[in-house]
């Protein structure tokens, strides 16, 4: 690695290390503010740049340099707050030092000067910055040399001449691009394209059905010859069949004892369509007698059980009339 390389990799490490440096003026006073170089010159456009966080007392901060010792930034900071200073530019290859002058706002009349004794900074020149950042080419490898092609109209070892492989002036081919062959399975531009066919219905042979009875159902629009499961939307599956040439699928289901009554919900899925047809139905509850019912049945027992007993009652009477022998 060149020289200006290793310096390009320093002047990034060093810049790396200024965005955790410790506080360049650190003390003990919780009324005085603290400063911390956050960035130094580098091959990026810019200068030195502090950042100064506030004590429990206002402060004046100017930020002066061995090129400007006026200042060449300055903010009041309040307790509590952090301003950042910035000098200008700094030219390829220049050295630049930099101070802190504070002044106490809180009428104390306390002033003090950080000198940044550990932060001097040169930057680099526009030569090492290009040396560092420019990409490392490996060294070429010798390229194979090409094989020699027969030209037109050179003999063969079995005699004759060899055909020409050069294109035709009439053709627009170059041979470089060779010609696509074509693949024994054309491909889809929607695998859901295929699928499609005609919208899907359902229908049932009975609005209402009891738990236990069979019902037909029919659907439409699925493949032909695919495979339709029948389920109850929530429950089991009830039966399959298969679709028609048409698409269509009837087929006869029964419902399970155990439904509850009231309104249901027959589902006919495609295998491969993955097409729904929905079926509405009303599960009927099972009917209980009534008490006009009972009362309808319980009045023929009576009447029946009346008669019964007034033909023992005259047969009894018959038998107690019998006249007695001498």
């Amino acid at each position: 690695m060149t020289a200006a390389a290793l310096s390009g990799l320093f002047l990034l490490l060093m810049g790396a290390g200024l965005a955790t440096a410790a506080p360049a003026h650190a003390v003990d006073d919780p009324t005085r503010p603290d400063a911390r170089v956050t960035h130094g010159p580098s091959c990026r456009p810019g200068g030195l740049v502090v950042e100064v966080k506030a004590g429990t007392a206002p402060y004046f901060v100017r930020l002066a340099t061995t090129r400007q010792p006026s200042g060449e930034d300055q903010a009041s900071v309040a307790p509590g707050t952090t301003v950042t200073l910035r000098t200008d530019d700094v030219a390829w290859g220049e050295t630049i030092d930099g101070r802190l002058e504070f002044t106490a706002r809180d009428g104390s009349g306390v002033t003090y000067v950080d000198e940044l004794e550990n932060y001097s900074f040169t930057r680099p020149t526009r030569e090492d910055c290009d040396a560092a950042h420019a990409p490392t080419q490996p060294h070429p490898s010798p390229s194979p040399a090409p094989s020699p092609s027969p030209s037109a109209g050179s003999e063969q070892p079995g005699g004759g001449s060899a055909p020409s492989s050069a294109p035709s002036s009439g053709s627009s081919r170059t041979p470089a691009e060779p010609t696509p062959e074509p693949t024994g399975r054309p491909q889809d531009a929607d695998p859901g394209a295929a699928a499609a066919g005609p919208p899907s219905s359902g229908s049932v042979s009975a609005s209402s059905v009891a738990p236990g009875d069979t019902v037909t159902v029919q659907g439409t629009g699925f493949l032909p010859g695919e495979r339709v499961v029948v389920q109850l939307r929530g429950g089991a599956v009830l039966a399959s069949a298969t679709a028609r040439a048409d698409g269509s699928v009837s087929t006869e289901i029964r419902i399970p004892e155990r439904t509850e009554s009231g309104p249901a919900t027959v589902d006919l899925v495609g295998d491969d369509s993955a097409v729904v047809a929905d079926v509405a139905l009303q599960v009927a509850g099972l009917q209980t007698p009534t008490e006009a019912d009972d009362a309808g049945t319980l009045v023929p027992l009576v009447a029946a059980a009346g008669a019964l007993v007034a033909t023992v009652a005259g047969f009894v009477r018959v038998v107690g009339r019998r006249p007695r022998r001498g």
